[in-house]
């Protein structure tokens, strides 16, 4: 129980205490959304808000607002009933489920007019993920400063990890390879959708303070009405291939660890984030985290081009992040 009080190890609704002090929660569930799906039946049919629909797999879908078949037809948003990522691929809800007389044909067709589109819903943010977020937004509430201003970016729903840094010259300088304009800021942001993120980054750095980057978006300063053109990166992928060399461990285990690992699921180690170096011995730590039973002799890694394992760190630039997949591991059992 006094763990609890600790935001290092804290869970469930005391880490959500722990949250609220800095003005954070966690990421909430929510279901998945299904856009304009069309609904045919006799004329004039009224179809009240919350009538079900199924996928081909059993998944129920509900409608979210009333609608009337107006010349037999109509298109309203389906949500899941169950929150979370809950899938409905094109034209996989056919089925009705709730009796309305005159409803006939329900579909999510994706080649209709309109399409009809699909957004995953997301699951409860984990402890382990909520208490990341706590750390990367403890200066939520500031603002101009490095830190509020991470924070700030950390908390738009969908960054996973960011570079930050600042040119706090009045001429053009070189700074870990990216050329910034004087007194400015540069960003590189994993995740998130680009207008949320320039929004983030307006309403927090300081007056006056340049952008640089390849990604501009337009935003209106509603302080003021000033239309600003904000300005961050996106990371460019870097493929990374491993090699684990092991005399007792299972070659899947060992496989979807080094995916957790480079997802940012193993507790206490961030993964593959923008601007980390990948470190074989981190990978080697990850994996034996996972599975303590497990002798791991060797770990080498290798850009996907050129080939050439090795058992240093391959360094990543502030505006790349590694990655890699399950066809880029090899295990070697020996």
């Amino acid at each position: 129980m006094a763990n609890q009080i600790n935001p290092n190890v804290a869970g469930g609704v005391f880490l959500d205490a722990l949250m609220a002090l800095t003005g954070m929660q966690r990421t909430v569930a929510t279901p998945t959304v299904v856009t304009n799906v069309s609904l045919t039946g006799v004329s004039g049919t009224v179809i009240p808000a919350g009538s079900l629909a199924a996928t081909s797999a059993g998944d129920q879908f509900q409608s979210v607002s009333t609608v009337t078949l107006v010349s037999g037809t109509a298109t309203v948003n389906f949500q899941s009933v169950a929150t979370g990522p809950i899938p409905c691929a094109g034209s996989a809800l056919t089925t009705i489920v709730s009796a309305v007389l005159g409803w006939e044909t329900v579909t999510n067709n994706p080649s209709g007019t309109p399409a009809s589109a699909t957004t995953l819903g997301t699951v409860t943010q984990s402890d382990q993920a909520a208490r990341a977020l706590r750390q990367n937004t403890l200066a939520f509430q500031g603002v101009s400063l490095a830190e509020a201003i991470t924070s700030a970016l950390y908390n738009v729903q969908g960054v996973t990890s960011l570079t930050f840094q600042e040119n706090v010259s009045a001429s053009t300088q070189t700074i870990n390879g990216i050329s910034m304009v004087g007194h400015s800021i540069y960003a590189c942001i994993e995740g998130g959708t680009d207008t949320a993120v320039a929004a983030a980054l307006l309403e927090n750095k300081s007056s006056g303070c340049a952008w640089n980057g390849g990604t501009s978006v337009s935003v209106v300063e509603p302080a003021s009405g000033q239309s600003y053109t904000v300005l961050f990166d996106r990371p460019t992928q870097v493929g990374i291939l491993v090699k684990v060399t092991t005399t007792n461990g299972n070659e899947a285990n060992i496989i979807q660890a080094i995916l957790d690992y480079a997802a940012g699921n193993i507790n206490g180690l961030a993964g593959f984030v923008v601007g980390a170096d990948v470190s074989p011995f981190e990978i080697a730590g990850a994996i034996m985290s996972e599975f303590p039973g497990y002798y791991i002799s060797q770990v080498e890694i290798s850009l996907t081009s050129p080939v050439s394992y090795t058992t240093s760190v391959i360094a990543i630039g502030v505006n790349e992040i590694a990655q890699t997949q399950a066809s880029y591991v090899s295990v070697i059992i020996a």
